[in-house]
């Protein structure tokens, strides 16, 4: 299988439920992160998590529909459609 970025958008809207199981998500597909930002909007009473993850196709979709799972939380995923490699270096 080939792997493939992912952008990964997390949005908690309700903290209390969803901390510990989103932690704990993240913190055992730690290796397939490349990039994680937080956004605490505590004048809402949520979070955002903005992921950006390497791994194949069918692993994103595992990872994804775990996190969909969790209450309390909406996920959003979108695979890059770019190659290794930009085709247009200088």
């Amino acid at each position: 299988m080939t792997l493939k970025r992912h952008v990964v958008t997390i949005v908690i809207d309700d903290i209390e439920l969803a901390f510990q199981p989103v932690s704990e998500l993240l913190h055992s597909h730690a290796s397939y992160i490349l990039l994680r930002v937080g956004y605490p909007m505590r004048d809402w009473g949520a979070s955002a998590i903005f992921l950006v993850m390497e791994m194949t196709t069918p692993e994103m979709g595992a990872f994804s529909g775990k996190l969909g799972m969790v209450p309390g939380l909406n996920v959003k995923t979108q695979t890059l459609k770019i190659e290794q490699g930009d085709k247009n270096e200088v």
